[in-house]
């Protein structure tokens, strides 16, 4: 009997087997459900703008062998934060790390670790202002300070807190007061300078700011730099700096 003839008897009465399939993946095999072999915690779960939320988190050892690789730290932060959406944590030896960020922005945030496609379960932390607007500080220095006409100024500076940490992803204005040459001080207005802003700039993520500005005229130049403040930091100025311009 024919090996054709076999499998036409066994199709007709029913006996072939076929491997049955499945269409439904297995949930067990799904990396992104949370698993306790990794840890992501935090002490607090409210922070005031502009404070650091703390992150610490362990990675079980028998996802590693002798060093662990990177964790990936997943965030979520409300609209208006200059946040990553993920960044970076070293463990160490034994698979702990540790992260910390920059509360820049009121409102629900969130943190989950990614290990070699392992997921923690989230933290969820609230941001709210603070009862007072953190006290800041601005500086302000420019070079060179006796520029001739067609000549670039360049400047910098940069926005702390009371505790002298950088203040990121804040808008500063700059602005100008000018006078004739030989009148420091704004004594063509009377004594009072009238300043005019000219520009503004966005602090980096070390709160430090730079800007350049070209000589146009001669004259007593003063410029200073200028954060209005917001729900968290209080409104601050540089010192002016008095630059004197000749042809």
């Amino acid at each position: 009997m024919s090996i054709k003839y076999c499998l036409f008897i066994l199709v007709c009465t029913g006996f072939l087997l076929l491997p049955h399939v499945s269409a439904y993946q297995d949930d067990s095999l799904d990396n992104s459900i949370p698993s306790d072999l990794v840890i992501l915690q935090t002490p607090l779960d409210e922070v005031i703008i502009g404070d650091k939320v703390y992150l610490s988190g362990q990675v079980d050892r028998s996802l590693f062998g002798t060093q662990p690789s990177d964790v990936i730290i997943l965030i979520s932060a409300p609209k208006g934060s200059h946040t990553d959406t993920f960044m970076l944590a070293k463990p160490v030896s034994n698979g702990s790390f540790r992260y910390n960020q920059v509360a820049d922005v009121g409102g629900d945030w969130s943190f989950e670790a990614l290990y070699n496609g392992i997921y923690s379960e989230k933290v969820y932390i609230s941001v709210v202002p603070g009862d007072e607007p953190k006290k800041t500080a601005l500086t302000l220095s420019g070079w060179p300070t006796f520029p001739k006409i067609r000549d670039y100024v360049s400047f910098k500076g940069r926005l702390t807190d009371s505790e002298g940490k950088g203040i990121s992803f804040k808008e500063i204005t700059y602005r100008l007061a000018s006078s004739p040459v030989g009148c420091l001080g704004g004594c063509a207005f009377g004594g009072m300078p009238e300043w005019r802003d000219a520009g503004s700039v966005t602090t980096d993520i070390n709160g430090e700011y730079s800007f350049s500005l070209p000589v146009v005229e001669s004259g007593s130049v003063q410029i200073e730099a200028f954060f209005p403040g917001d729900e968290g930091y209080s409104m601050t100025s540089s010192k002016a700096l008095k630059l004197t311009v000749y042809e």
